[in-house]
């Protein structure tokens, strides 16, 4: 096989194959012809379906399930206009590595501008193209396309900026359309989406300055899947974001982005809903002073991680030294000259251990309960880079990445798990010279499904694995902490450690449950479970209907909330059109009425 940049030379063009892929199909979906739909599709292939015909996230795999999914769903004439997208980024491809032909392509609804993604492979009984995956997902609401930018010049050119921000701001404020709490990553790109898609939200964060959810962690922290939405880094930011320039980065952003964001400010009482009228009663201690305002949506982005995990050990009390959870660690330099107990092995666990080493703690001892899927840094940008590289913007890369089902992205990454361990053979060598016990996710799938499957139990090598190797970091594997003495963590095996300090990286509560603080056990109980992934391997009530209408949640990291902020923008405004209807959070198609 001849391949030349990039492509089989004995095939056709991709841009052809692609055309002759995507006229069959677009007549069998226009005419609701199930059957020419899912021929078009491998028999084990994926179909992935994203607001378009149920205002809803599915991927179903498979003929029988995609059939049964269309039959359902699916009517003549409810979606048309198929075109082959040819531009600069989204030119049909033949990928190599794969033996794909990958090609974007766009449609038309009733009410919708939608886009779609296609991966095409060679079916080895037929000889003829057919889809390993095909998603179709709503980009905008017909009259209601997201704002790119604006000119600069209001009123005829003869309003500053100051007053038309000032006016923008206090009509914002008057009447919210949505309460956004928690100023992370997620709440701010949330923010920033809806401004464009002209949702008036303000933002709640009870530190005094946004970005103080990353400052108060420890210093060390840094972040390896940052980029911001509408707003690229300049081009000699670091690799791996350290905290502070993090920190910083999100405060100026809420600047630059023109969002309403409170700050000292918390909720004072338990929102209540109205189910008539359809909208919550909020009051809000603002600096101290109390305000109430009725939003029709609430959107929980407080981090999917809740309140720290604290482990209770029995005889805590009578331990002569300091016991704290990862969350309150504050930098090495007061251990000095300690003896250190670490009681974890994820990315915050092997964090604290460096620094404390780094900090000459007298010994450092980290304690793997079970085993820890472990990457090295420079395998990780590796990968990043095959869908976001560089030289091509960002949201080319989330919409490629969106478009693949993560239940398949698992299935794939299983049947690579050889060779994923390969890959890392020489990392994983000083760990076990060490004693850390290794997988490669529970199941085989590798890192990046656990960023979705459990949020833990791995972490990303920056150097942890050298001080392993060379016994700075000593390791205890395979038992649970039990109970304290006066100057020692016993275990479950009988063994104990003498320790001046134990420290709990120990992990965090669930987002759900944290809310129950917030909205009370009613409320919540009324929620499906939040994160983690369905039996379709899509996002567990995140972005999507929870079960109580109006209450919406923003987890996962920077691609969740940078992506998906737009379908959860199109929901609600499709909810504020009357193209849909929210019954206890499940949307139900209705007639639709006049644009806001």
């Amino acid at each position: 096989m001849e391949v030349e940049d990039g492509r089989n030379t004995s095939l056709p063009p991709a841009r052809d194959i692609a055309k002759a892929w995507l006229a069959p199909y677009a007549q069998a979906v226009t005419g609701g012809d199930v059957e020419a739909i899912a021929h078009a599709i491998l028999p084990n292939g994926w179909f992935r379906d994203v607001l378009t015909l149920n205002w809803d996230y599915r991927a179903l795999e498979g003929t029988d399930k995609i059939i049964n999914y269309l039959q359902s769903n699916l009517k003549p004439g409810q979606v048309r206009e198929f075109k082959l997208v040819g531009d600069l980024h989204c030119e049909p491809v033949y990928v190599a590595e794969t033996g794909t032909v990958e090609a974007v392509f766009t449609y038309e609804t009733m009410v919708a501008h939608g886009r779609g993604y296609v991966r095409l492979v060679q079916d080895g009984a037929q000889g003829t193209w057919r889809a390993l995956n095909v998603c179709m997902m709503v980009m905008d609401l017909k009259g209601n396309v997201e704002v790119q930018y604006e000119s600069g010049l209001y009123g005829g050119h003869t309003l500053a900026w100051s007053d038309v921000y000032r006016d923008r701001r206090s009509k914002v404020e008057g009447n919210p359309h949505v309460l956004i709490i928690g100023s992370g990553q997620t709440g701010l790109q949330i923010a920033a989406r809806f401004k464009q898609m002209n949702i008036p939200a303000v933002v709640i964060e009870r530190n005094d300055r946004v970005g103080d959810n990353w400052r108060t962690r420890y210093p060390t922290l840094t972040l390896h899947t940052v980029r911001m939405l509408y707003q690229p880094y300049p081009r000699n930011w670091p690799v791996f974001t350290p905290r502070d320039k993090i920190s910083d980065w999100l405060e100026m952003y809420s600047h630059s982005q023109d969002l309403v964001v409170w700050t000292k400010s918390h909720i004072a009482d338990q929102p209540v809903y109205d189910d008539q009228l359809k909208r919550w009663s909020v009051t809000i201690n603002r600096d101290g002073k109390p305000i109430t305002i009725r939003p029709s949506h609430i959107v929980m982005a407080t981090g999917t991680l809740g309140h720290p995990h604290f482990v209770r050990l029995p005889h805590q009390e009578k331990f002569l030294g300091v016991v704290l959870h990862a969350s309150q660690y504050q930098g090495g330099v007061e251990y000095a000259s300690k003896r250190v107990v670490v009681v974890g092995a994820g990315n915050t666990g092997i964090d604290i251990c460096q620094d404390l080493v780094f900090h000459k703690a007298k010994s450092v001892t980290m304690v793997q309960r079970s085993s820890t899927c472990v990457t090295s840094g420079d395998k990780t940008v590796e990968n990043l880079g095959k869908f976001w590289p560089d030289d091509v913007p960002v949201e080319i890369g989330d919409f490629k990445f969106g478009s693949i089902p993560l239940g398949q992205l698992k299935k794939m990454m299983q049947s690579q798990t050889d060779e994923m361990w390969k890959s890392e053979e020489e990392l994983h060598k000083k760990l076990r010279k060490g004693g850390i016990e290794l997988n490669m996710g529970p199941e085989g799938e590798g890192q990046l499904l656990m960023v979705w499957e459990r949020g833990g139990g791995y972490w990303i090598d920056k150097g942890g694995a050298d001080l392993i190797a060379s016994g700075h970091i000593r390791v205890k594997q395979g038992v649970q902490p039990s109970r304290f003495t006066e100057g020692a963590l016993v275990f479950t095996d009988g063994t104990e450690l003498e320790a001046d300090v134990v420290i709990f990286a120990t992990g965090y509560a669930n987002i759900r449950e944290s809310s129950r603080k917030v909205f009370g056990d009613a409320t919540i109980d009324r929620t499906c479970q939040v994160y983690g992934l369905d039996e379709e391997g899509e996002l567990r009530g995140s972005y999507r209907p929870t079960g109580h209408p109006g209450l919406w949640f923003g987890t996962g990291d920077f691609w969740n909330s940078r992506f998906m902020s737009k379908q959860l923008a199109i929901q609600i405004k499709a909810i504020e059109l009357g193209l849909v209807d929210q019954d206890g959070g499940i949307c139900i198609p209705v007639k639709p009425k006049s644009h806001l």
